[in-house]
Order: structure tokens, then C-alpha cells, then sequence
């Protein structure tokens, strides 16, 4: 028999269940556009510059208006970069100074797209995006009985039936069935904790700290509620740069705020380079070259969170381990055995045998690159239905906000450019901030 494992936290309000605050936090180490009278391309990063300025203007695209089925795409908040955060990526690579010399922006699209941003949505929020789902249904009858208890109390205070008090403004949005996000936020905390809490009664603490829950006990639907809250704690506050986007192939993204080293080893490099030629092809940069490159200054990260292993059942063939990848990001045109992620886009993968070559000849920094471990993967449609379902916000930015570290940001980048994007993402990184200073 098999048992589902949880680490029990039910004593601490604000770090419990669907706060994993703490268990992360050392993941994230510690200017509007210009107009421009020349009429821009429509290709890559200029057609991108050009749409970023339409929506800061308050004005949606044709192509966004057709992607996004709920509506316009958000308008940013025109604000650019974290002050501390630019001036620390400045002084850790030349080359990505001189491209921060270009406007740097982020605003929210109604699709994903090669060279954009996926950014992880708290759990809460994702049930307010997924309102069709279960879950989401449930919190919004959940709302709705708040709401009638706030009302009944109301009229016990001022003497009136429930019936007598003045009607509520309805959401603007309320013909749709949709609630403000930032309204419902601290209504889905509550919610969550009442259902984990429940779930968690139905099992036992070993003398570990654990809870321990037998399967057998629960419903789908909790079942479903673990399974979300478990992927929720390995993808918390992710920004997945998309590094592949096609229909009918599928996805691929790297995670790009996970650091996973600062300098190498000997057994490091040998294991990358290996990784990197599993995804670049025979033409890659030898061991030795890589650690005499990249051995003091490193800039490694964990692309994909590892899956939680389950030990296999009696008799249960062990299923073989996919063999990892590694990745190398770059903005530098013209390296060889690198391509471009999409035509006119900037940002490059591969070439890293020149890149180690560059470095050791001093024509490049070492943080002039980053190397990703693993990579997300979605089959075709997968990416789409997280999006509906509210795991991730797509978002299009400048080639510097997807290209810089993030090695010991003073702001961590999920707060960063949720702030660029404005509107209620912006509110949702505050109340996100409020948390963590809670904890």
C-alpha cells in the first residue's frame, strides 16, 4: 500500500499548505519606450518594441484581440526594469548593459509566445482563472456564502433583514460569471485552508512531522486538490522564458529564476558538457575547455524542477530516467552553432564550444551567458490548458528582461515583472509581497 506524504503545517497561518514561502526562498538569490518617428519592422524584436508601445498606449492588437478569447491583453504598467536589479545586471555583464540600453518593457498577451515569458500564478489566483473547473466553482460558492454571512451580520448590526440592506455593486465583469482577481485573493486563501485542512484530518502524522494519507480515503476531487497544490509548491513563482511554441510539436521553456551554481567543479563541467551535447549535436565545447571557461563564474540553473519520485510498488518495473539536457541562452548574434529562438527575436540557444572559447580569449564575460538544466516539455495543447486553468500568465518583454541574471537580484524577478505588467498582476505581487513578510 502506498501513502501519500505531506509535511504537516497547520500551526502557521500564513506559511501552511499553500504558502511554501519558506521552502523557497532561496531560489531567488539576493521607462515607458521612446516614440520613434521611423516606422519599426514587422519582424522580431522590433514588431514586439512597436506592439509594447500600441499597448502602453491603451490600444490592442488585431493578432491579440484574435489570441485572447477573454479580452484585450493587459496594458502594462509602463514601469521598467527594478532600479537595483538593472544596476547589478549592468556590473555583472557588458554585453547585457549595452542592450539595456534599449527600452525594457513586459506586458501581459492572450497567448504564449517564442522569446515571452510564462510567469506561475499563486494557487489562489489560479482558481479564480480557472473558474469553470471544480475547484473554482467551489470557491465561488464558497464567496457567495461569505458574502450572505457578511450581509446577515450587517443586519444584525443595523437592525435590518438581509433583504433591507442597500444591493452590492455588481462586479463589472459579473455577466460573465468572472470576480476580480484581487478581490477574490484573500477569499481563496481562506477557502484553501478550510479544504487542505479538511483533507489533512483524514490522515495521521508520523514521528517525522508528516501527514500521512492513504488514497483510498480521498476523492477525486481532493485527490485533485493535492495534486495541484504539490505542483503549485515545485513551480512556485517560476518565470519560464519559451524557448519553443508550435501547435502541433509543443512546448519548451526554461525556468529562469532557479540558480543552481555560481562556479564548477571538474565533475560539473563534465556533466553539463555532456547535457549540452545531448541537446546541441557533436559539436561541443570539450571539459576541460568548459571548466577553464566557466569554472570561477557560472551562471547555472535548474530549467525544469525535478518531479517528486515515487517509490515503486512490489513487482512494479522502475521506469527509466529520461537523460538530462542542458541549454545555453545568449543575445549574442553571430555565434557560431548558435540559432535564434524566433527570426529577429535577439535572443540565441547553443554555440557553447564558442562561447567557452570567447571567454577564455577574454572577448566575453562568463555571465554573457546562462546554462539551463532541464527544460519544461508540453505536448501539444498542454501549454494552452495551463493557461486556461490559470498555472501560468503569458506575457511578451524586451530582450533584456529575459536575458539578464538572476543571481542575487535584489528583487526577485517574479515580483519584478509581474510590477511591469500592471493591472492586477501588479496587485497580486503586492499581496504576494505582504505574505512573505507575514511569514
Amino acid at each position: 500500500m502506498r501513502l501519500v506524504a505531506l509535511w504537516l503545517a497547520l500551526a502557521a497561518p500564513t506559511t501552511s499548505f499553500f504558502s511554501p514561502l519558506r521552502r523557497h526562498q532561496h531560489t531567488t538569490l539576493r521607462s515607458s519606450p521612446d516614440d520613434d518617428d521611423e516606422a519599426p519592422s514587422v519582424d522580431g524584436e522590433d514588431w514586439r518594441a512597436f506592439r509594447a508601445k500600441l499597448i502602453a498606449g491603451g490600444l490592442a492588437t488585431t493578432e491579440e484581440a484574435a489570441e485572447a478569447p477573454a479580452g484585450p491583453a493587459t496594458v502594462g504598467s509602463g514601469v521598467g526594469l527594478d532600479p537595483a536589479n538593472e544596476a547589478l545586471a549592468r556590473a555583472q555583464s557588458p554585453s547585457l548593459g549595452d542592450l539595456l540600453e534599449e527600452p525594457s518593457w513586459a506586458h501581459e498577451v492572450g497567448a504564449p509566445e517564442v522569446g515571452g515569458l510564462l510567469l506561475r500564478l499563486p494557487l489562489e489566483t489560479q482558481l479564480c482563472v480557472a473558474r469553470d473547473s471544480y475547484w473554482g466553482k467551489k470557491l465561488r460558492e464558497f464567496h457567495e456564502a461569505e458574502k450572505t454571512r457578511e450581509a446577515m451580520a450587517e443586519g444584525r448590526r443595523s437592525g435590518l433583514g438581509a433583504s433591507e440592506l442597500p444591493a452590492r455593486a455588481p462586479a463589472a465583469d459579473a455577466g460573465e460569471g468572472a470576480l476580480d482577481e484581487v478581490l477574490l485573493y484573500r477569499c481563496a486563501s481562506r477557502f484553501l485552508r478550510r479544504e487542505l485542512q479538511r483533507v489533512a484530518s483524514k490522515g495521521q502524522v508520523d514521528d517525522k512531522g508528516r501527514l500521512l494519507l492513504d488514497p483510498r480515503t480521498l476523492s477525486d476531487a481532493d485527490r485533485g486538490l493535492l495534486d495541484m497544490h504539490q505542483r503549485y509548491l515545485s513551480t512556485w513563482q517560476e518565470v519560464v522564458l519559451v524557448t519553443r511554441h508550435d501547435g502541433a510539436a509543443g512546448s519548451d521553456g526554461v525556468v529562469l529564476n532557479r540558480p543552481a551554481a555560481t562556479e564548477s567543479s571538474d565533475e560539473l563541467s563534465a556533466a553539463l558538457c555532456v547535457a549540452l551535447e545531448r541537446e546541441e549535436g557533436a559539436d561541443t565545447v570539450a571539459p576541460e575547455n568548459f571548466q577553464t571557461a566557466f569554472g570561477p563564474r557560472l551562471a547555472a540553473y535548474v530549467g525544469k524542477p525535478a518531479p517528486g519520485a515515487a517509490p515503486a510498488d512490489d513487482g512494479e518495473e522502475k521506469a527509466q530516467k529520461p537523460k538530462q539536457t542542458a541549454m545555453i541562452i545568449h543575445g549574442l548574434a553571430g555565434l557560431k552553432g548558435a540559432e535564434e529562438l524566433s527570426p529577429g527575436l535577439g535572443i540565441y540557444k547553443g554555440g557553447s564550444a564558442e562561447a567557452a572559447q570567447r571567454v577564455q580569449d577574454e572577448s566575453n564575460d562568463p555571465y554573457d551567458f546562462r546554462f539551463f538544466i532541464g527544460k519544461h516539455e508540453w505536448a501539444p495543447g498542454e501549454l494552452e490548458r495551463d493557461i486556461r486553468e490559470g498555472l501560468y500568465r503569458p506575457a511578451a518583454c524586451s530582450r533584456g528582461v529575459a536575458l539578464k541574471q538572476c543571481l542575487g537580484l535584489p528583487k526577485p524577478l517574479w515580483h519584478e515583472v509581474m510590477e511591469m505588467l500592471g493591472g492586477t498582476s501588479e496587485e497580486i505581487s503586492k499581496l504576494e509581497l505582504q505574505r512573505r513578510k507575514d511569514s
